[in-house]
């Protein structure tokens, strides 16, 4: 199987959770210093059945690999088993599975998306926001379901054979999630276990009553305001 990125999806989330940055090329990612482990597991030609084998094995072999964050910018319809036990064990490890809220114009908290929606501690669902802080019409939300809004509406980031375009949807919404946690986790060490930097995302957002009924917090992802808050309050840390 060809390991390299026939779709450009991939290469545009890893593009906007961690492109280089100061190098006078093309963007820079949230954490510009991250390291990315790539893992791939969607083959356009491959069976659904086949897909959903590959995902647990990535999700095990990051497990496996002490990954700190799964960025999941994916999913569907239907719930696996296999899958949830896939990220419970990621969950016995602390490790943070940020999840795509979908792009299926629904509320999740009456048709749920997977694996975003399987209930687990240390899913973070992210849905999209425009500039002007609405949540996109194509983009899931719920009050119950769906934890935090971030940036999904055409976003420039890399694409495969240095290329650079633009792509709308709960996907890079994801990847900014992503990227924030990991900044924090890598400015603060008390905050490496998933529930607790869940926790910390989303009550370091900014309150926007636009999300009133599409997310559980109401809140929008703030990096600046993620990082800040480390300094003045460590109350965060005794959870």
């Amino acid at each position: 199987n060809k390991l390299t990125d026939e779709h450009g999806h991939g290469t545009h989330i890893a593009g906007i959770v961690g492109a280089e940055g100061g190098n006078g090329v093309g963007i820079s990612g949230v954490a510009p210093k991250v390291s990315l482990m790539i893992l791939k597991y969607y083959d356009s030609k491959g069976t659904e059945v086949n897909n959903l084998i590959n995902t647990v094995k990535a999700i095990d072999y990051a497990v496996k690999m002490n990954a700190n964050i799964i960025n999941y910018s994916g999913g569907g319809i239907a719930p696996s088993p296999d899958e949830k036990a896939a990220i419970e064990r990621a969950l016995k490890k602390g490790i943070l599975f940020v999840a795509a809220a979908g792009n299926e114009r629904s509320n999740s908290d009456l048709k749920k998306y997977y694996p975003a929606d399987y209930g687990l501690p240390n899913i973070l669902s992210v849905t999209a926001i425009d500039r002007f802080q609405n949540v996109l019409p194509s983009s899931n939300f719920g009050e119950q379901t769906v934890d935090v809004a971030a940036p999904g509406n055409d976003i420039i980031s890399t694409l495969p054979n240095g290329q650079y375009g633009y792509m709308t949807g709960t996907s890079q919404a994801t990847a900014f999630a992503t990227g924030v946690a990991a900044l924090v986790m890598a400015n603060n060490p008390a905050l490496r276990k998933a529930d607790q930097i869940k926790k910390y995302l989303t009550q370091t957002g900014d309150n926007d009553e636009k999300l009133t009924g599409k997310t559980r917090y109401r809140k929008r992802l703030n990096s600046y305001k993620a990082l800040a808050t480390q300094d003045g309050d460590l109350a965060f840390n005794g959870m």
